[in-house]
């Protein structure tokens, strides 16, 4: 019996360390990373991390080549100096897939967007979170439930999903109904009582021979209303403005006068031009603003309303910038059902308490506060075109410039300049720094070194030991 046990060990042992199995793996692995790579080019990095680089089977063929490489170390056992190259390789290539490893369990890659004077301390990570908290009168939120959502990007969702969790209420369940990773949004305005609240709600259309669009406006006590469409500017305000400036773009101007239930009055101007008053809007009846062949056309006027968003799924030909992703979810199977954007928030009444659901990203904190005091973008001459940009941080009392050359490095993580967003005016608003945490990295350095050193030591011992040195020959034919 004993005996038997040990041929099966030493079988094993033996295609362990087989030179077949060497070759097996590195043909299987360069074919994956092959696959990987278009993978990344077609569907994202995302997608291709979560079902090659990360996969099942690429990890247990990087483990399972470590285990190649250490039998084939331990096979050549008692070891002599000409195996000296050999052991180095190998070792090196071992300590080098571990600290790929521990880069992927502990690295951080991520990104944080910050505005000039804003302060941020963690990375947001590409991968989607959903988080529930639960809220009571006169109580701190509780975080109940935290879910990593590993949705496949380039599909809906087939089947519910639902995750179970426990408050002080009991235990609870949070469904998952839909997913949606491209979608349209549609907006409509929902009649409620007046004694409820709700907001001033006016569907309007532009329509001409270039170009045709349609969107609602919801009246904000404060702030009001404002929407960019093309070069013109559409704004529904609470009272009547002054109408004797000058706008810098074409613009239309709703205002109420005479209360809310009667339909707001229409003020329009050409960019530096004064507004024109063309009296209170009559829903179907179409006014000619003036530009070229446009005319604007009110369609519906709810004096109270609230507004609600509706998903339409599409198909992934779909270019990203004009789609959302959105998730469906609701709590104990209830019938009020939740439909949260990617980066968005909502609440569900349940019994006596409210629940906070938030849909984004993951975040790491790296321990200390960044903030952004300045930032520069720098033009080709004559064009528009950027050249460079950077942005000047402030962290732990220390100031620095972060440029596209110039990366910050603080407490193990290096943060580079990325990209930034502009607002409508094309003015930049918003910086992307690159967060980038690589634990791994020393170890990685470790083990390339020790392969490079390995190798050159096997193209010095195996013609020392193998008796086909030329120096040697000749010092021993002199001889």
């Amino acid at each position: 019996m004993r005996k038997d046990l040990f041929k099966i060990a030493l079988f094993i042992f033996e295609l362990l360390a087989s030179l077949e199995l060497a070759v097996f793996l590195i043909l299987s692995l360069a074919v994956i990373l092959a696959v990987g790579t278009v993978y990344e080019s077609k569907f994202g990095t995302a997608v291709a991390s979560r079902e090659i680089y990360r996969s099942i089977l690429m990890q247990g063929l990087l483990w399972l080549f470590m285990l190649n490489l250490a039998a084939a170390a331990i096979s050549r056992l008692p070891w002599k100096k000409h195996h000296t190259g050999f052991l180095i390789t190998h070792l090196g290539i071992i300590i080098l897939l571990l600290g790929s490893w521990i880069t992927q369990v502990r690295g951080v890659d991520g990104t944080i967007v910050l505005a000039p004077g804003e302060s941020g301390s963690a990375a947001r990570i590409d991968e989607n979170m959903l988080y529930v908290f639960r809220a009571e009168s006169g109580k701190a939120y509780d975080l109940v439930l935290s879910k990593r959502l590993d949705f496949d990007s380039r599909h809906p969702l087939k089947e519910p999903r639902h995750f179970s969790f426990s408050d002080i209420s009991g235990d609870r369940s949070l469904s998952l109904l839909r997913y949606l990773p491209k979608a349209k949004r549609e907006v409509r305005a929902e009649n409620i009582p007046a004694q409820q609240g709700g907001m001033p709600a006016l569907r309007f259309q532009l329509s001409g021979s270039r170009a045709s669009f349609s969107d609602w406006l919801f009246l904000q006590a404060d702030v009001g209303a404002t929407r960019q469409v093309g070069p013109a500017v559409f704004r529904f305000v609470s009272s009547k403005p002054n109408l004797e400036m000058k706008p810098e773009k074409a613009t239309v101007i709703l205002y109420l006068d005479g209360g809310e239930s009667l339909p707001p009055r229409l003020a329009v101007a050409k960019a530096g031009d004064r507004f024109r008053e063309m009296g209170r809007i009559v829903p179907g009846k179409a006014i000619a603003l003036g530009w070229m062949d446009f005319q604007f056309i009110p369609e519906e006027y709810h004096p109270h309303a609230i507004p609600r968003a509706e998903y339409l799924e599409l198909d992934g030909k779909t270019p990203s910038m004009d789609t959302v992703e959105v998730v469906e979810i609701s709590l104990d199977q209830s019938k009020d059902k939740l439909w949260l954007e990617l980066g968005s928030s909502g609440q569900i009444p349940l019994g006596n308490a409210l629940y906070y659901v938030q849909y984004t990203k993951r975040e790491v904190g790296f321990g200390f506060d960044l903030k952004l005091l300045d930032f520069q973008v720098g033009y080709y001459p004559g064009t528009m075109r950027p050249a460079t940009y950077s942005s000047k941080v402030e962290f732990e009392g220390r100031t620095q410039t972060i440029s596209m050359n110039e990366p910050l490095y603080h407490k193990g993580y290096a943060f580079y300049q990325s990209s930034y967003e502009s607002d409508t005016d094309g003015t930049p608003k918003y910086s992307i720094l690159s967060v980038n945490l690589d634990p791994g990295r020393s170890t990685k350095y470790l083990g390339s070194l020790m392969t490079v050193l390995g190798i050159i030591s096997m193209f010095y011992f195996k013609p020392v030991y193998s008796g086909k040195n030329r120096w040697l020959k000749k010092k021993e034919t002199e001889a």
